[in-house]
């Protein structure tokens, strides 16, 4: 009788705290929303004199975090769009701010400035203007550079490749592509000249094999008279995409057009980067997990994972007893890339059944 009763008091005290659990999931799982876009180190400097005013600086800051997060989260055509947005509108948007470091250096005055822009306000925004934004996600990527002389019929793989020699010298903050450029290497230099003359149909598996690399850039650049094309062949998870765009010749190291076509090119990139993380509504998809209900720590920790997946729109608990606890999720992008962003939080998921079960 007394073995009866105690067990009955822990299944009656175990459901009361799982119920506990459930009302503040119910309040809290909305959070994947309230979090913010955070842009670090903005600088902002300005002579100090008797016309120094601080709101000012603070506004510029402001103004310079918006463009930033704006070109992160949008392809050029959409920031064209709102880069002339008030000030005004802009301070509506702000969260939070941070100034990191101040100083004043022979009369002038210099900061670093945080700024944090409320999500949710942010995507309403845009989405008031008929834009859809991406998620800002930074990525490694392998980077294959190749210059083609057609008239020489030369190839310049990593030394004499101005492209490759001054790409790193070029970049934005609002950047999210991280390039791993390969090293010299006599037989990857070998195998591109072989393919010379097919070299937009080759598969450069040999070389991109040796970086085991997910993602990739194969730019491949030809240079005929006063003209250059562009050829790339683009893997970001599992999108591939395939440009082509012609430029004016760049003459050598010193053209001042240099860096322009380099940050022109990244951008295009960036844009393609950017297509494979947007936020559609289109694309959310509702689908529900399965956990054991004894598995209380890893309940958590799967809860706490959800709260902070960037497509994680919410999640509910769909219904719980002793034995299981189902969640739902609004997930705002494909379950493939569910299922990879959990694994790398070590959550394995077995998906053979209707809802799927968490191991």
């Amino acid at each position: 009788m007394f073995f009866f009763l105690k067990k009955n008091f822990y299944i009656y005290l175990y459901i009361f705290f799982l119920f506990l659990t459930f009302n503040f999931i119910q309040f809290s799982t909305n959070k994947t929303l309230a979090k913010n876009f955070v842009v670090s180190k903005i600088e902002v400097e300005e002579r100090y004199n008797l016309n120094f005013n601080k709101s000012n600086i603070l506004d510029r800051g402001f103004r310079m975090a918006f463009n930033d997060l704006s070109r992160m989260i949008l392809k050029r055509n959409d920031y064209k769009k709102i880069k002339d947005t008030s000030i005004e509108d802009i301070k509506k948007l702000i969260e939070n701010f941070s100034i990191l470091d101040e100083k004043f250096i022979n009369k002038n005055y210099k900061n670093i400035m945080e700024v944090q822009f409320n999500k949710k306000k942010i995507i309403k925004f845009f989405n008031s203007r008929n834009i859809i934004p991406s998620l800002p996600k930074n990525i490694d990527v392998f980077f294959l550079p190749i210059l083609i002389d057609l008239k020489s019929n030369t190839l310049n793989y990593l030394s004499g490749n101005i492209f490759a020699e001054n790409w790193s010298n070029y970049k934005e903050n609002y950047f999210q592509i991280n390039y791993i450029l390969p090293n010299e290497d006599v037989e990857d230099y070998s195998n591109l000249k072989k393919n010379l003359k097919n070299i937009e149909n080759y598969n450069f598996n040999e070389i991109l094999k040796k970086y085991n690399s997910e993602n990739y850039i194969v730019m491949i650049i030809f240079k005929n008279n006063e003209k250059l094309k562009m050829f790339s062949k683009v893997k970001f998870d599992d999108k591939f995409f395939l440009i082509n765009e012609n430029y004016k010749e760049i003459k050598n190291q010193n053209d001042s057009n240099l860096s322009k076509l380099i940050l022109k090119i990244k951008n295009k990139y960036e844009d393609n980067w950017k297509s494979v993380n947007k936020m559609s509504p289109s694309a959310s998809v509702t689908f529900r997990l399965s956990l054991k209900s004894k598995k209380i720590e890893k309940s958590l920790y799967v809860e706490n994972v959800l709260s902070n997946l960037d497509f994680v729109n919410d999640f509910t608990i769909e219904r719980f007893n002793n034995l299981e606890t189902i969640y739902k999720i609004n997930y705002g992008s494909n379950p493939k890339r569910f299922l990879k962003d959990m694994l790398s939080f070590g959550i394995a998921i077995d998906t053979s059944s209707t809802n799927w079960k968490i191991k």
